[in-house]
């Protein structure tokens, strides 16, 4: 996934928060009644982030503010993360 290609686009999450997990470490999210996911918390920070509102842009510009990092720090895993959510269809782009 390349920042450039998609900076401007509206990730939408898809499926709805369950619950943590049993260990407290994960977040189960629920895409149908056969698909149900645990996400480690970074994961599921990002996916809760894409309301179809918010670009790609602003939501690393946004994580980078609240982890206080800078960008270019945060850019390439918040990509790897979209790109695995987009792959489990968590998120549309």
């Amino acid at each position: 996934m390349n920042f450039d290609e998609v900076k401007n686009l509206k990730p939408q999450k898809i499926g709805e928060f369950l619950d943590k997990s049993e260990d407290g470490e994960g977040y189960i999210v629920k895409v149908s009644e056969d698909k149900v996911y645990e996400l480690a918390p970074i994961a599921y920070y990002v996916w809760d982030l894409c309301d179809g509102e918010k670009t790609v842009d602003q939501i690393v510009t946004q994580i980078s503010q609240e982890a206080n990092l800078s960008v270019e720090q945060v850019r390439d895993p918040i990509l790897m993360v979209l790109d695995e959510l987009k792959k489990a269809s968590l998120i549309s782009m």
